[in-house]
């Protein structure tokens, strides 16, 4: 799941105690994925923005390594301009723990820098304490998820025949509260029923049962109130490699489908 500023694989809540042991439960396959950004309009391909989104999930004997990378041009008078922001996210299995950082440079130069870390306690709620700005602190309500987690409780639900949920989805990409989060399951879209899998990645995709969902983020108390801050759709393997996406914002909307897939090695745990 791609979430710009920066796009990402997934989100979800149903009910919190429902949701731990689950999701723990379910696993993703650690792989590295290129994708190509287009611009779109209402759905469909259009002039404008284009670039590259790399996406890396690392498997670790504690938990997840995630990487992304996602590079953006856009044409100007006087030749394009280019957005590149990245991230890199190391969060524990039980979905309890996240260090996160981002980074966002445009024409080469810095515009922004966050980090920190994320800690939810045994009763679920918890605290972000960043180093990046220095002593800033956002508070996490009980149900708050973090990247990985989000998706791997997604596909969770979507193999159980859940049709929609909420969610409270932190990153750290701002320091704000947790985004309240709106998810619909539904069936993969016919334009999108064959998308073209990368030479080589058949072992990784083949019997893998494709889901298809569509979010939206709001941010504070808009949820019920108003339009979401921004909206995507994915189509993700049941392994959690994802093979298509879109982010929908105010200022621009893209695209990405999958060209390069590989798969990386497991950690052998003891």
């Amino acid at each position: 799941m791609l979430n710009v500023r920066l796009p990402m694989p997934v989100t979800v809540m149903i009910a919190f105690a429902a949701a731990w042991a689950p999701a723990a439960a379910q696993d993703f396959a650690p792989h590295r994925a290129v994708y190509e950004v287009s611009a779109i309009e209402r759905g469909k391909p259009t002039a404008g923005a284009s670039g590259t989104y790399a996406y890396e999930l690392r498997q670790t004997c504690d938990g997840y390594v995630v990487n992304q990378r996602l590079r953006i041009e856009t044409p100007a008078a006087r030749g394009a301009s280019a957005t590149e922001q990245q991230s890199q996210m190391t969060e524990s299995r039980d979905g309890r723990k996240l260090r996160f950082e981002h980074r966002t440079t445009v024409g080469g130069k810095q515009a922004s820098l966050l980090k920190g870390e994320a800690l939810l306690g045994d009763g679920g709620n918890g605290e972000a304490r960043f180093t990046d700005p220095e002593g800033q602190t956002v508070a996490l309500p009980k149900g708050t998820f973090f990247p990985v987690a989000l998706a791997r409780e997604t596909v969770r639900l979507a193999k159980a025949g859940e049709g929609g949920f909420d969610a409270q989805f932190f990153f750290g990409e701002k320091v704000k509260p947790p985004q309240s989060v709106n998810v619909l399951i539904g069936k993969v879209p016919k334009r999108l029923a064959d998308l073209k899998i990368p030479d080589g990645a058949d072992a990784l995709v083949e019997g893998r049962a494709r889901i298809y969902y569509r979010a939206g983020f709001f941010d504070g108390e808009a949820k019920g109130q108003g339009e979401p801050a921004y909206e995507m759709s994915s189509v993700t393997l049941a392994n959690g490699i994802e093979l298509y996406g879109t982010h929908e914002e105010s200022d621009g909307d893209i695209e990405y489908r999958i060209t390069r897939l590989e798969a990386l090695p497991r950690p052998d745990c003891k």
